[in-house]
């Protein structure tokens, strides 16, 4: 744990307190504190805050399409009586499959010229530049997320439908609860444990997105794609050898994850006491 966790970490700190550049010797690092967070920050850097921003927006975005499809899925499995083993076990291929491997089956799938979503719609004249535009490479990038991690959100929240007790669901029934009352007034409830956690996996897991972006876009068409997870990637090992400066970016998204995650935390156990009563 020391070797792999903590001499990382540290070594991830006190960089962030440098100017060291790629390739140099350590020797010709120079100290500039809290300069590379200042310039961050302040805006100096005119790359962070689009970066904040396009992480922010992709959180939100997969967050919220993985976590309402696969609870969909979830509900729409707990009430397959068969088959339900084969459903389940396609499921499981999007999140077994290594998301370069997902990203490259996906960038050929919306390639402008030989790709097959364009092939079926350009017969209707809907063919779109997938990942040549701003906004649709964004898009692009979403669906892959949700089309691999729907599966890991339908599979939990399965496994808490399961484990649920069914009584108060039949007394429901019985009392005349619609299937929409049941599932806001009764199942949402008690699963509601299940919900808080894959919400806060997804955030975090979100924040941190890096290789399906990578293998689509690289952060671009310009920087409509960059994360800051790409961020650090151009500037400590692509383009410019900033190690220093890297460093302090991956320790501000450190931070935004851990605050971001306390925030999705609180709000759903605030949210799960008050169903509860």
């Amino acid at each position: 744990m020391i070797g792999v966790s903590v001499v990382p970490a540290v070594f991830l700190y006190v960089t962030s307190l440098f100017n060291y550049d790629r390739g140099t010797p350590l020797s010709s690092a120079s100290w500039v504190g809290f300069d590379n967070y200042v310039r961050l920050l302040s805006g100096a850097d005119d790359n962070f805050w689009p970066a904040v921003g396009v992480t922010l927006g992709f959180l939100v975005a997969a967050t919220a399409t993985t976590v309402v499809l696969g609870t969909m899925l979830a509900v729409l499995l707990d009430n397959v009586t068969r088959a339900r083993s084969l459903f389940t076990t396609l499921m499981l291929v999007p999140l077994v499959m290594a998301p370069v491997i997902a990203g490259l089956i996906w960038r050929l799938m919306f390639n402008d010229l030989y790709g097959v979503l364009n092939s079926l719609l350009r017969p209707l004249g809907l063919d779109q530049p997938w990942l040549g535009s701003g906004p649709l490479a964004f898009i692009s990038v979403v669906i892959v997320e949700t089309w691999q991690w729907t599966p890991f959100v339908a599979l939990i929240m399965f496994a808490g439908l399961q484990s649920i007790d069914p009584r108060p669901r039949e007394a429901a029934m019985l009392d005349g609860a619609g299937p929409l009352q049941m599932l806001r007034h009764v199942t949402f409830p008690m699963v509601a444990p299940f919900f808080g956690l894959v919400v806060a996996l997804r955030v975090i897991d979100s924040m941190k997105i890096f290789d399906t972006a990578y293998i689509l876009t690289q952060g671009g068409p310009g920087k409509a794609t960059e994360t800051l997870g790409l961020m650090v990637w151009h500037y400590g090992l692509y383009q410019t050898g900033w190690i220093g400066r890297a460093s302090a970016v991956a320790v501000l998204l450190l931070v935004l994850v851990l605050v971001l995650s306390n925030v999705v935390t609180r709000y759903l156990k605030r949210v799960e006491m008050q169903e509860s009563v």
